[in-house]
């Protein structure tokens, strides 16, 4: 087991530690005397920064969901019109996951299935994607015939291709289904023959 190089803030250290031990032996078998260990801190240090190993696995998962929606709402306001929006924030996002397989697998798997309180938290944070969303109701020219968790469904579509790919260990060719993805968010809003144009389009210029 390699230890976080002390230069790093304790707190720091202790979160990365985290998510390492998490990606590696997953959430359930992590010890706090294994994260310690590992961020070469003492026991104390670990419950001066955090009341538990659940409030620490949330920090780490709040950082990766906020670097995610950041970058992914970044990319989206830099687009123009509604499906290449989409596309570029789609884009964002699956690179970014790529670049950190372990912070991937710890918000797309341990996450989820760490207990009610995590999935729950989860839940909330995949949410946050949703608003991008609701502009295809007009673009499409389609908001009513769309049920009404269509943004939902959207988001979940994305949600579970990417899900099979880190539990299968092809978090590195994320980035090269953002044709798929793109398809399955956009297909409710356009129909499918816009939506195949938006995924070829994409397949163009991966």
């Amino acid at each position: 087991m390699e230890r976080i190089p002390v230069a790093q803030s304790q707190r720091e250290r202790l979160l990365l530690a985290m998510i390492e031990e998490v990606a590696e032996h997953g959430y359930a078998t992590v010890s706090i005397a294994k994260v310690v260990a590992r961020a070469n801190v003492s026991r104390q240090t670990f419950y001066e920064e955090f009341a538990g190993k659940e409030e620490a696995l949330f920090e780490a998962c709040d950082a990766m969901l906020d670097r995610l929606v950041e970058l992914a709402g970044s990319a989206y306001s830099n687009g123009d019109p509604w499906p290449i929006k989409v596309r570029l924030a789609l884009r964002a996002l699956l690179e970014e996951l790529a670049a950190n397989p372990e912070g991937a697998r710890l918000i797309t798997l341990e996450l989820p299935a760490a207990g009610p309180s995590a999935h729950e938290r989860y839940r909330q944070s995949t949410a946050r994607f949703i608003p991008c969303f609701h502009t295809g109701r007009e673009y499409g020219g389609r908001d009513g015939d769309l049920p009404r968790d269509t943004e939902l469904m959207a988001v979940g579509g994305a949600e579970a291709i990417i899900f099979d790919e880190v539990a299968a260990g092809r978090v590195s060719r994320l980035p090269t289904l953002l044709p798929e993805i793109l398809f399955t968010v956009l297909v409710p809003y356009l129909g499918p023959e816009q939506a195949v144009e938006q995924m070829r389009r994409a397949q163009v210029e991966a």
